[in-house]
């Protein structure tokens, strides 16, 4: 499963009121005042949305404000058929995966993933298993080397910490958030996905 394919199994939401039909042709316009009134409207909903995912004030802020400064960008292109809000929401929701996916290749934010975005994906996990996500997962898997897939598993199965890994397989830190590395940056895009998920199911 892909994020657009995520994305398309939200269930339909209401057809726009005449208050947001009045605000896009405004904003299409190029209507500042209009675009304040929505950003205004909106960004309090948008950036929790954010801040659930990413699990941070400084990326939920700045995923909200893509969001709009893309909305005024494209405001002259703008076709939405549904909803304002379900439109900004399924935005946030991919700026936000495009984050996710940069978190999660980054050595970096190992540490932060460990403690932020993998529990994420534990509390998820088992519902995961009749998902065509989880067989994704599951080949992404087996395409890993047998160490760095081990050591995978047993932090995500056994819940174990770099620490722990380390001790039991006899290697230092460095290599368990080494191969850690690799295996996340492998499965970023089902991570992430999966992530979403959570935040959509919750």
């Amino acid at each position: 499963m892909d994020f657009f394919t995520l994305q398309r199994s939200v269930k339909p939401v209401a057809m726009q009121n005449s208050e947001d039909i009045e605000l896009l042709h405004q904003i299409k316009a190029g209507d500042q005042k209009a675009f304040e009134t929505c950003f205004n409207k909106h960004w309090h909903l948008l950036y929790s949305l954010a801040g659930r995912i990413l699990k941070s004030d400084d990326d939920a802020k700045d995923v909200v404000q893509l969001v709009y400064i893309s909305l005024w960008g494209r405001r002259e292109q703008l076709e939405i058929t549904g909803s304002l809000q379900h439109y900004l929401l399924q935005a946030v929701r991919f700026q936000s995966f495009k984050r996710l996916q940069e978190i999660l290749k980054s050595p970096e934010h190992l540490d932060r993933v460990e403690e932020e975005f993998l529990p994420v994906l534990n509390s998820i996990w088992d519902k995961l298993h009749e998902s065509d996500l989880f067989n994704e997962i599951s080949t992404q898997l087996e395409t890993l080397p047998p160490r760095t897939r081990e050591m995978f598993l047993m932090s995500r199965r056994q819940q174990l910490s770099i620490a722990e890994i380390a001790l039991r397989m006899g290697v230092s830190e460095k290599t368990v958030r080494n191969q850690l590395h690799i295996a996340l940056k492998t499965l970023r895009h089902h991570i992430a996905v999966a992530i979403i998920m959570a935040e959509m199911v919750c």
